[in-house]
């Protein structure tokens, strides 16, 4: 073989070599946009899912993480939605990596509904909507929340024109808060958005006094 032979094949070895490269970094590269894909849409549907905990629009819990999973171009592969103040999604995304078949690359997200300060003791659906009050007008803030049987019993010896006797009162068993307002504009606001979280204020004497509905 000829000097100018050898050169032709070298060359092909080279090219075949270069473009085999080019497949592992693509395949690569195309692994990374999968597993950034599917962390996203793990995201969203963790975040929609915990929404819907906060301000609950009638759909389950399950099936609101199962739509935005899709809406991001993956399947919701389980969900942890039994939990009033945390969900936690599995999602996949199917991807085409290189040159092989497509595959499913999966995701987890985690998503917790915080209370409010104050909030320690409330039960998490409540402290949940509280948040979503708080969210919604700014200021606020839990004046008094939980109360233990014996704190109940204190403050309605000595108050018991405004504190239920001990054994009757919400705010034992954490369904119950009274709010500190900012402001009258505040207070009026507060009442207002209230029933898009969840909550009233079934009190008409007690305009600080709040609970789920």
């Amino acid at each position: 073989m000829g000097e100018r032979g050898g050169a032709t094949v070298l060359m092909a070895g080279v090219l075949a070599l270069a473009a085999l490269c080019a497949v592992l970094v693509s395949g690569v590269g195309g692994a990374a946009a999968a597993r950034a894909r599917a962390q996203a849409a793990a995201d969203a549907s963790a975040l929609a899912a915990a929404q819907e905990l906060v301000r609950p629009s009638g759909a389950s819990v399950e099936a609101v993480a199962a739509d935005y999973a899709g809406r991001n171009g993956a399947r919701l592969v389980w969900c942890r939605c039994d939990r009033p103040d945390e969900v936690v999604v599995r999602v996949e995304v199917e991807a085409a990596i290189g040159l092989g078949p497509s595959r499913a690359v999966a995701a987890e997200a985690r998503a917790v509904v915080r209370s409010p300060p104050g909030g320690q003791g409330l039960q998490p659906a409540f402290a949940a909507a509280l948040s979503c009050l708080f969210g919604r007008v700014p200021g606020l803030f839990i004046v008094s929340g939980f109360r233990t049987h014996q704190e109940q019993a204190r403050l309605h010896a000595s108050r018991p024109d405004l504190a239920a006797p001990p054994g009757r009162s919400k705010h034992e068993v954490g369904l119950a808060a009274d709010l500190g307002f900012p402001s009258p504009g505040a207070r009026a606001r507060a009442h207002a958005e209230a029933p898009a979280c969840g909550l009233a204020f079934p009190v008409a004497h007690e305009p600080w006094h709040i609970e789920p509905t």
